[in-house]
């Protein structure tokens, strides 16, 4: 199994970029928002005010090292059956430390998320290639993407503190810490419903050591998300969330599964782990946008009938580790 192929139902980076690809990253805290407090009674009134039949936002995920700099930025959808898609592009800069030159790639992109499956399109060389994203627990994404009042009310459970930053007559900026252990648990639960009945003996336990290892960086981290809200149209304007913590956590967990001999890494899987780990940042933020025309989220036909090719990013990933060296 190549490189890339082991990364695709493990890798941190892709796991959150497909809980980032929903659009929203909102969530809860129990007893919390229970207390009687102005930020959390707020903050509460403020999300569940949110549930539209449509959403459509602007997304930019924000990925760098030493040497390299990926800028994924689109235009997504939220329909009324909580399918998602997206398009955009994500700009790669590389700069070679041996020559101090640097090279700029743009590659157009497509997302969709339906039927429990998220397949990133992408042009290269003239050419369309699927990806196929690794397949997180969809429960896990549908609570994140959901217009269901009873979703939005249990997904509070995951709030652990609510701070109001700044408010005005007409914006509210809230300040979220998501709790960590909460998330993990909610995880571990999604992740057993999980359906593996079309992957293989291989896929199934990279599978669990991806659920594994993110499931134990989630208990080390709490995710803080800055959300401004429009007071007056009861809608998000942005939200942004530091990824890095938590895709650190999970750098550090493979390696230490490594090190204790739990399991097995190749050279470049383990320097991708120590550039991710050490060396890189990962940040995410949307806003919501007006889309005039819907039609150009959807993939052109020739994207849809492209076939899987899950090397498409490898030769991104070889010059990615030259951080590490």
């Amino acid at each position: 199994m190549s490189f890339f192929s082991k990364l695709k139902s493990r890798k941190l980076s892709k796991t959150l970029a497909a809980v980032a690809a929903s659009g929203i990253l909102f969530f809860g805290a129990s007893d919390a928002l229970a207390a009687p407090n102005n930020a959390n009674a707020e903050f509460r009134q403020a999300y569940l005010s949110l549930a539209n039949d449509v959403r459509t936002f602007d997304q930019t995920i924000i990925f760098f090292g030493t040497t390299f700099h990926v800028d994924m930025n689109g235009q997504g959808q939220i329909l009324r059956d909580d399918s998602m898609r997206m398009s955009g592009n994500i700009n790669w800069e590389y700069t070679d430390p041996e020559t101090d030159q640097t090279t700029n790639t743009n590659i157009p992109y497509y997302m969709t998320h339906s039927n429990n499956e998220m397949i990133l399109y992408v042009q290269r060389n003239n050419r369309w290639s699927r990806f196929l994203l690794p397949i997180i627990p969809a429960d896990f994404i549908d609570a994140i993407k959901s217009n269901s009042m009873s979703v939005l009310e249990d997904n509070l459970n995951a709030v652990k503190r609510v701070e109001i930053f700044r408010e005005t007559d007409t914006q509210e900026i809230f300040n979220i810490t998501l709790d960590g252990e909460y998330l993990a648990e909610r995880l571990n639960e999604y992740s057993q419903k999980n359906n593996t009945g079309r992957l293989s003996s291989n896929e199934i336990a990279e599978r669990a050591k991806n659920f594994r290892n993110l499931e134990k960086a989630l208990r080390k981290t709490d995710l803080i998300c800055t959300w401004t809200v429009d007071k007056n149209q009861n809608a998000t304007l942005t939200a942004v969330v530091d990824l890095t913590p938590l895709m650190r956590a999970y750098a550090e967990s493979v390696l230490a599964e490594a090190a204790a001999g739990t399991i097995v890494l190749g050279d470049e899987e383990r320097l991708f782990m120590e550039t991710i780990g050490y060396y890189s940042e990962l940040h995410y933020s949307m806003s919501s946008s007006r889309i005039e025309n819907t039609k150009t989220l959807v993939a052109p036909i020739e994207a849809v009938r492209a076939p899987v090719n899950q090397n498409v990013f490898q030769d991104l990933i070889r010059r990615m580790i030259t951080s590490v060296r």
